[in-house]
Order: structure tokens, then sequence, then C-alpha cells
């Protein structure tokens, strides 16, 4: 179970990524599953390391599609 702040930085990863994530805290990790690909579960400790690696990954996934770079 997530305290406050925990909860709070919940719903800002949700509302900034809902429409590309399914973002999740469960049994002690921070979990993001892109919404197109909802197997490769990304998971991490912190929040801080959730939001870095959705970051790359959403990168990497946007170059991939659009056959360039892009960054958020």
């Amino acid at each position: 179970m997530l305290d406050s702040d925990g909860q709070t930085i919940l719903n800002d990863l949700r509302w900034h990524w809902e429409d590309h994530y399914q973002v999740d805290f469960r049994e002690g990790k921070w979990l993001a599953a892109p919404v197109h690909d909802p197997f490769a579960i990304i998971e991490r400790e912190t929040s801080g390391e959730l939001r870095e690696a959705i970051r790359r990954d959403y990168a990497e996934r946007s170059a991939r599609r659009f056959g360039g770079n892009s960054s958020t």
C-alpha cells in the first residue's frame, strides 16, 4: 500500500502516460505496461526509476515507429 506521497506520484505518472502505458504499484514494485504491448512489463524499484524507464521505452518505440530519434 502506498502512502499519500506515493499515491500522488502514481496518479501523476498515470496522468502523464495514460494514453501510452498502464502504470501501477503492486507488491512493492512500480510497474508500467505499454498499452499496445501489455506483456512488455517494465518493473522498477522506485517511481523515479520507472519514470526514466518509461521515457526511454517511449523514445525507443517512437524511433522504431517513425524511423528516427524521438525524445520526451
